[in-house]
């Protein structure tokens, strides 16, 4: 397990290098090819994105892979995960390193190709056993899940359509193997601020400073952060002007926002727009791009049955098994529309995630594919039912 997942963490799988996430979908292809009864690669298609410059790009994506098994059965499970990391083609972190005997640094090593080598062999132990034949499963692992899963995100619902449930791999919320429960929805916003051209020396007067403006408007949208308990604005991204001797036309501003309810999303677009109608000038334009992509997510009854079938399943293996709260979205998030029973972090142990240090703690890698085999075993031996009874 440990040199398949150094094999997969070896390969740069970045949301933009289309190149690599076509060597990590080979892979995959290859190793769950054993199992499965049909892989279809899925193109996803592309997605206007607004660049630091206030360029409308189209953003591209690798295709999603699609692995079903007993596609005839209506029995069937949904299980998730992504090929994408956090690192791109340019990044330095590009390999793994053995800390100890414990612990496995690398890119993606947790975050999740960790996850998939947990779903992989879960599934590879849970065809060899007789509950097998009672249970379909479909596994979509995606290509742009860093990226806000905005190319995946109708694949993913479709798919939804025609599981009981789904299990989604993402890494544990800590060293323990905490799962995670309610997960904050996310939005990714651009405010693009115009202003006037001049040059700095001659004509400064005439100028309009789009950088000075929009740092006026940011300056107040910060200020939301003490006002409204669990919702954060994040002002990740500035970029403005081509020179020092240019009076900058634009100013762009890339922002992370988390809420926890649908009352939290309403709030920030009122404030947003209370904040752009104070600042509203004639000599200048605001704009505001994006939405909520991620919704709040909270476990519905069905998730708590869901939950408590892996307490079971992790009894049986000497785990204590416990959920809480994460700032953190994932592709649970989208797939709460649906009401679906969802269980999420069901992959591998570690911590440090989109960082050069993230880790797995490598025992984790046979103990979590034992806890997933034993919920699939129970699934498809009338768990399945429990959920919705």
């Amino acid at each position: 397990m440990v040199t398949q997942l150094q094999e997969y963490c070896n390969v740069n799988s970045g949301t933009n290098n289309l190149d690599g996430l076509r060597l990590m979908s080979r892979a995959l292809e290859k190793d769950f090819g054993s199992i499965a009864d049909t892989i279809v690669s899925k193109k996803l298609p592309s997605y206007p994105n607004i660049n630091m410059l206030g360029a409308t790009v189209m953003q591209h994506s690798g295709a999603a892979l699609l692995i079903t098994k007993r596609p005839e059965l209506s029995r069937r499970i949904l299980l998730c995960g992504h090929m994408d990391t956090v690192y791109d083609i340019s990044n330095i972190f590009q390999a793994c390193t053995t800390l100890n005997s414990k612990r496995l640094n690398g890119p993606g090593v947790a975050d999740m190709k960790g996850g998939l080598i947990v779903m992989l062999y879960a599934l590879q132990a849970f065809e060899k056993s007789s509950a097998a034949p009672s249970l379909g499963w479909d596994v979509l692992i995606n290509s742009d899940e860093e990226f806000g899963s905005q190319a995946s995100h109708e694949l993913l619902m479709q798919l939804a359509q025609n599981v009981s449930a789904a299990l989604i791999y993402e890494p544990s919320m800590d060293d323990s193997g905490t799962l995670v429960r309610n997960r904050k929805g996310s939005a990714k916003l651009t405010i693009i601020a115009t202003g006037k051209s001049a040059h700095a020396g001659r004509d400064f007067n005439s100028g309009r400073n789009a950088i000075c403006y929009l740092a006026e408007i940011l300056i107040q949208i910060n200020k939301l952060n003490q006002e409204r308990l669990d919702v954060s604005i994040n002002i990740g991204l500035i970029h403005g002007g081509e020179a020092i001797n240019i009076v900058p036309e634009t100013a762009v501003a890339k922002l992370d926002v988390r809420i926890n309810s649908a009352a939290d999303e309403s709030w920030i677009w009122q404030q947003l727009e209370r904040i752009t109608q104070q600042y509203k000038h004639q000599d200048y334009k605001l704009t505001i791009h994006g939405n909520f992509g991620r919704p709040a997510y909270q476990p519905n009854i069905a998730s708590h049955k869901l939950f408590k079938q892996a307490q079971d399943a992790g009894n049986k293996l000497g785990l204590d098994l416990h959920w809480k709260d994460s700032g953190g979205f994932s592709d649970g998030n989208n797939l709460a529309r649906t009401n679906l029973p969802i269980l999420d972090t069901l992959g591998v142990r570690g911590g440090n995630l989109h960082s050069h240090q993230e880790y797995i703690l490598i025992d984790s890698l046979p103990e979590r594919t034992a806890l997933s085999f034993l919920l699939l075993q129970n699934l498809a031996l009338g768990g399945l039912e429990q959920l919705s009874a």
